[in-house]
């Protein structure tokens, strides 16, 4: 195990052990992580699952890191401070760094957030978007590709499960317009400049480490623990897609091999997807049964606005192309991630203290 430095404990993240070895013996990734290796974003929740994998796999990521946020990495990571919305600090830190590889993860994550703060929320996410490829234009050829993580939220609203060839309608809401926008530079990057980028579309992600308890997973199973009744903000009946962290993570790592091989080309979008879509009532009653707290009825507060009532992802092409399909069902995924977390709080006070 590499050693880590944590802001909270002295073994957190204490993420599961995946198994990498398939990732290991991949000949492309191994001339690729011999050289500089730059992510964005490495301190959210799945930025620190893939930092956690990279580590595994015996690189020393360099890690673009806002300076507020939450800090835990591998002791060999080298760590950059600097703020997307800031170009010089694009510049910086892609010139320090000089990467061969990059996963772009930054951004605001938050759909509730963007409601609110929406000038933020486009910084971030739009200005922060076309800085760093402006940054990555100014390296010149030496990157040899970008992993550009979007969202299905580009979509819309749409009848039909999404495609990679679907319409990229998704501007009713602040973070899907935010999205959208920097799916759409990215796009024009590749295209215009020939940059290596290949665009990653998913749906929701949950899993260890996600302490956004906004967040339906997260808020749900902590809302449990202190036998308290979860709270819903949505109707019930939104329907979507959930990947477990580890499915996304060897996405991410596949689409990486895929696009050095030739086999995903400059600009290809790229999606990933569960099996099948569940409503936020079927999810809250998985984590309820998970930690045998089925008598904590939920309260629908049904005040979420300008949702998309049903989002499901095609993942046939991912399937044909990289081989990928989720490994992890929601039943399973649900009770690993429920196991972190009664670890995470081992005791009270921890539960108690940790803000909502």
């Amino acid at each position: 195990m590499p050693n880590w430095t944590a802001s909270q404990r002295s073994s957190f993240p204490d993420y599961p052990l995946e198994n990498v070895s398939c990732f290991a013996q991949d000949t492309s990734l191994a001339e690729m992580f011999g050289g500089s290796v730059l992510v964005t974003g490495a301190t959210g929740f799945i930025g620190s699952h893939l930092v956690h994998t990279l580590s595994r796999l015996g690189v020393s990521p360099s890690l673009f890191v806002l300076d507020y946020e939450r800090q835990f990495f591998p002791s060999d990571a080298t760590i950059y401070h600097g703020n997307l919305a800031d170009l010089h600090d694009c510049l910086r830190i892609v010139g320090r760094s000089n990467p061969d590889v990059i996963f772009h993860l930054a951004a605001q994550p938050l759909v509730d957030t963007a409601m609110d703060s929406v000038i933020d929320t486009m910084e971030s996410n739009v200005r922060g978007a076309y800085n760093f490829l402006e940054a990555c234009r100014s390296a010149g050829k030496r990157i040899k590709a970008i992993v550009w993580v979007s969202t299905d939220k580009v979509y819309g609203s749409q009848p039909n499960a999404y495609r990679e060839n679907s319409h990229l309608i998704g501007y009713d809401h602040p973070y899907d317009t935010s999205k959208l926008c920097g799916d759409l530079l990215a796009q024009t990057y590749a295209k215009v400049f020939d940059m290596p980028i290949i665009i990653i579309r998913s749906g929701n992600i949950y899993g260890e480490g996600d302490m956004h308890w906004d967040r339906l997973i997260p808020g749900t199973i902590r809302s449990a623990l202190l036998r308290k009744q979860p709270l819903i903000r949505s109707n019930g009946l939104l329907k979507r897609d959930y990947i477990y962290v580890s499915d996304i993570v060897r996405a991410y790592l596949l689409s990486l091999s895929a696009a050095l091989q030739g086999k995903l080309s400059a600009g290809s979008a790229i999606n990933f997807g569960a099996a099948q879509s569940h409503t936020v009532t079927d999810v809250v009653q998985k984590i309820l049964a998970a930690l045998d707290s089925a008598d904590l009825a939920p309260v629908i507060q049904d005040q979420a606005r300008h949702e998309i009532p049903e989002q499901h992802v095609d993942f046939e092409l991912a399937k044909k192309v990289l081989g990928w399909e989720p490994l992890i069902d929601l039943e399973h995924g649900i009770q690993k991630t429920v196991n972190w977390y009664m670890r995470y709080f081992n005791n009270e006070d921890d539960l108690v203290r940790e803000p909502l």
